[in-house]
């Protein structure tokens, strides 16, 4: 049976089953490994703001695994996503972040099939 997500615009967490996990992008997904490189781009997101998602995933050890298009600069650097779907929940270990080399983790099972 699958579970039901429920986000908000232009936020980067989503609710199931009362529980506020947070969201990544399968842009960034290769096999079981995770890494989004954060690139630093005008008008993107604090250093506080990722700091708190990053810690939120270690905290959690979970994710929501999202699908959607890229949003990018004039230059093809992604400043963000349009949230079309929910693919699944995963278990996620050996978080790490670096803000020069980005957020990487390695997912370990997953845990729920998303609508």
């Amino acid at each position: 049976m699958r579970k039901k997500a429920v986000g908000q615009r232009g936020s980067w967490f989503a609710t199931v089953d009362g529980k506020e996990l947070p969201c990544v992008h399968e842009l960034w997904l290769k096999c079981t490994h995770y890494h989004d490189p954060f690139e630093p781009v005008e008008n993107g997101p604090s250093l506080t703001k990722i700091q708190a998602f990053v810690q939120a995933i270690q905290h959690e050890k979970r994710v929501i695994l999202t699908r959607g298009p890229a949003r990018r600069n004039s230059e093809g650097m992604v400043l963000g996503f349009t949230r079309q779907s929910y693919i699944a929940i995963f278990a996620v270990d050996d978080v790490t972040f670096d803000p020069g080399i980005g957020l990487k983790f390695t997912i370990t099972s997953r845990l729920a099939d998303l609508e």
